[in-house]
């Protein structure tokens, strides 16, 4: 073997274990930049808290973490052990009065609900994952599927339009990726609508994971689902 074949093994072994080693890092990295740009953001939006400590735990960095996490709980566990509800629906009553607060309030609101992982079937129902033809048709994403549109927005649209007499018309949400909290809005012929098994929580996950997670319910899907949406579904 020349010196030149061995030179140039040797540099084929050095560059493999180069790009093994950086593709380990790549995602390490990249997990730890995204911690750490949490983390600013929290601190940042949490200095005032640190203000109000002792100063005894104003030397210990980031005790506004546990404090803030502490108060969390607290306010938690007074909202399962007690009844308060009346009172927060009061002070959310009070909030929804002031121009411009109650728009940032109620958005902020309506996000946090849609988005946490629903407890029930009924509230899981409100957000069935559905594929909609996008950006044209054969190119599916995934999308949320709200509610009907027959007594809002259906009837704003005109016959002519559609594509027959009848034609029935959904409200869906498309969650870009990976950042599932923005996203677009359709009013959307409920007949383009694919239906599928796929969890509110699954969905989340794919989409937040730029599709390199499948949803666990596909391996065992057994086929589309070929009932009716509206009829199956009386959204």
């Amino acid at each position: 073997m020349s010196a030149l074949t061995t030179m140039k093994n040797g540099l084929i072994f050095v560059r493999s274990m180069f790009l093994s080693g950086l593709f380990t890092i790549i995602p390490i990295a990249a997990t730890l930049f995204f911690i750490n740009f949490l983390y600013g953001i929290a601190l940042r939006t949490l200095e005032p808290l640190r203000k109000l400590e002792p100063a005894f735990l104003q030397a210990i960095p980031g005790s506004q973490f546990v404090i803030a996490t502490i108060f969390i709980l607290v306010i938690g566990a007074i909202l399962k052990v007690f009844i308060v509800h009346r009172i927060i629906h009061y002070v959310e009553g009070l909030v929804t009065r002031i121009p411009l607060v109650r728009i940032v309030y109620s958005s902020a609101k309506i996000m946090v609900d849609f988005f946490k992982i629903p407890d029930t079937a009924a509230v899981a129902f409100k957000r069935k994952v559905v594929l909609i033809p996008y950006p044209k048709k054969g190119q599916y994403h995934l999308a949320f599927l709200l509610e009907s549109a027959e007594d809002t927005y259906e009837k704003i649209i005109p016959q002519a339009l559609k594509h027959y007499e009848g034609e029935r018309y959904v409200k869906v949400f498309m969650p870009n990726s990976p950042n599932p909290t923005s996203g677009y809005f359709f009013i959307m012929p409920a007949d383009e609508i694919v239906q599928t098994n796929i969890t509110f929580e699954e969905a989340i996950k794919t989409l937040v994971s730029c599709g390199l997670i499948t949803p666990e319910s596909l391996k065992n899907n057994p086929g589309p689902i070929l009932t009716p949406l509206l009829d199956d579904y009386k959204i």
